[in-house]
């Protein structure tokens, strides 16, 4: 086996930095060092490109559907994304204020500035959407728990027999939902129930989720539409970057490791010989990537991608 890279030997932008002693060295919040990289990341480019579009009621403009946002090049999300993989977090004055503002909008106080979608039940799947964004900035938020542990009871109801059960599924949604009969969300393999639901599924419950999903057709609607036992045939691709974003939501699953043991053996086939993992100039996104300041020399980008994937694996 390739070994991997150390990137604190090499020189370092900021945001780089500032991520590989908070999540790879564990380094103490109020470490000195790590303090003052804080400030240099706040004072980024790549974070001030993004804060400077945040409207004054904390939004970016539309929540979910960039098609109807005329007062910002990002949605709401898209934005809360890009800030939490650039090293912001709940501490961070941003990041309050479009918390503020989605704890509005699940106490009844304020709507989203998206046009409803005739296909949901349209408070069901905002609240269910803006949860999941609180839930990832802070997991011990009280009103996205509410939410989460209802989708969380419909999903143990979806597998209490030995498997999957659709009929199962329907009965428990709309028992606990509380909601018309004509409208189900059928598809629960979604970026928004994958990514609310770790740490509040039964171990039992949670291994046959996470079965259901690695094998099913559709991937992980929003983030991957192909089956994630089938492996990209390039690494430098788009379809990589989006396999990879489906198997760092499983990772936060508490009983998901012994379930990726193929998708590590993946990653680790695919270090280059340098002890890099480099996923190609098609890989910048503008969300996930970059993360350095820029991507004129290769270096940066390979620092990166192994940045990211060492993170990954810390965790897998």
């Amino acid at each position: 086996m390739i070994k991997q890279v150390d990137l604190l030997k090499l020189e370092l932008d900021v945001i780089p930095k500032y991520l590989i002693l908070r999540d790879l060295e564990k380094t103490a919040k109020d470490n000195v060092e790590l303090t003052c990289l804080k400030k240099a990341v706040m004072k980024s480019k790549w974070v001030n490109h993004i804060i400077s579009q945040q409207l004054n009621d904390g939004s970016w403009g539309t929540f979910h559907s960039m098609s109807q946002n005329i007062n910002t090049k990002v949605t709401t999300e898209q934005a809360l994304r890009r800030l939490i993989i650039l090293g912001l977090d709940s501490s961070d004055k941003p990041i309050k204020k479009i918390v503020e503002y989605m704890e509005k909008h699940l106490l009844g106080e304020i709507e989203l500035k998206d046009r409803p979608e005739k296909k949901h039940n349209w408070t069901l799947f905002t609240h269910l959407i803006v949860a999941t964004w609180l839930r990832i900035i802070d997991p011990d938020n009280q009103l996205a728990y509410e939410v989460a542990k209802d989708w969380a009871d419909v999903i143990t109801g979806a597998f209490s027999s030995s498997t999957y059960n659709s009929c199962d599924y329907k009965e428990a949604y709309y028992d606990i939902h509380k909601v018309s009969k004509d409208k189900c969300m059928l598809n629960f393999t979604n970026f928004y129930i994958v990514a609310l639901l770790p740490r509040l599924l039964p171990e039992e419950i949670e291994l046959k989720f996470i079965d259901y999903i690695l094998n099913s057709t559709q991937g992980i609607y929003y983030i991957y539409d192909r089956p994630l036992n089938i492996q990209p045939d390039k690494f430098n691709s788009k379809q990589a970057n989006r396999y990879i974003n489906a198997y760092e939501l499983l990772s936060k699953y508490t009983y998901s490791k012994s379930k990726l043991t193929r998708f590590k053996d993946w990653l680790l086939d695919n270090i280059q010989e340098d002890g890099f993992w480099d996923m190609g100039q098609v890989s910048k996104d503008n969300i996930q990537f970059p993360l350095s300041d820029s991507w004129r020399v290769p270096l940066k980008r390979k620092i990166d991608c192994t940045l990211r994937l060492q993170r990954l694996l810390y965790k897998i």
